[in-house]
């Protein structure tokens, strides 16, 4: 029998020790990025109180939550929807072709918590587009508190209130919803080629009826958004910079 300190020793794994130091400079960063950002919360909100000025700080975070958390429920939804729809749309039975080892390690992996998978990328990509209109803060604190000014322009008739307190934010909305809308297609369709929908080397069939016609029905409401765009965009033409003055001139309207 050998000593005990004639047994070899176990060397650890370089890849465990890169893997080690890339996970406590991540967490150092989240830390010290979180503490900036409490830090310049903190004293955001002393400088406002001190002015008196609490109420407006409060409503000013609670609308950037509120538009943050409605706007990332929004996309989550459509998102897991669309991403539930292409797995029960996926084929039972998929040809054979060259990304048959790709598929099969994914479905092996994913399958049996595909709900759990959907959640989760619709989550974060509705954190992403939430968080992104929070910004427009701004916009919604015009939105629900502006008025009538009395006053009517002279080409749609509609009160000049409209164009400094709804417009705007309409403009913002539908941007968004179209923006979504394309990241959702894009999303959609990565997720029918995982499930065999959609098959770029097949020498049959590369794209399945179902498929086709769920991105047709995402691609409809894509042109109903921009429809809208358009139709709010007519507002716009009285901001028109094209003549000597910001207005809409005879070639904008006619």
């Amino acid at each position: 029998m050998r000593v005990p300190t004639d047994m070899p020793k176990r060397r650890r794994s370089p890849g465990r020790g890169r893997i080690v130091i890339i996970v406590v400079i991540a967490v150092l960063f989240l830390l010290v990025t979180s503490l900036r950002g409490a830090a310049g919360f903190w004293t955001d909100f002393l400088w406002f109180d001190s002015l008196g000025l609490g109420s407006v700080f409060t409503g000013v975070l609670g609308a950037k939550l509120a538009l943050g958390a409605i706007f990332t429920a929004v996309f989550f939804v459509l998102t897991f929807v669309s991403l539930t729809v292409a797995d029960k749309l996926a084929p039972k039975n998929r040809p054979a072709g060259p990304e048959d080892d790709l598929l099969n390690r994914y479905h092996a992996v994913v399958d049996r918590r595909a709900w759990l998978v959907r959640a989760i990328v619709s989550l974060l990509l509705g954190l992403v587009a939430g968080v992104g209109m929070s910004s427009e803060w701004n916009q919604w604190l015009l939105f629900r508190n502006g008025g009538d000014f009395g006053i009517e322009d002279q080409t749609f008739q509609t009160d000049v209130g409209f164009y400094v307190f709804k417009l705007p934010f309409y403009s913002t909305v539908v941007n968004w919803l179209f923006a979504s809308g394309v990241i959702i297609l894009l999303v959609t369709i990565v997720a029918h080629y995982l499930n065999g929908g959609i098959r770029l080397q097949s020498p049959v069939q590369r794209v399945t009826p179902q498929v086709k016609a769920h991105i047709s029905v995402i691609l409809g409401l894509l042109a109903l958004v921009k429809a809208a765009d358009y139709w709010l965009q007519r507002y716009a033409l009285t901001f028109s910079s094209r003549g000597t003055a910001a207005s809409e001139t005879y070639t904008d309207v006619k």
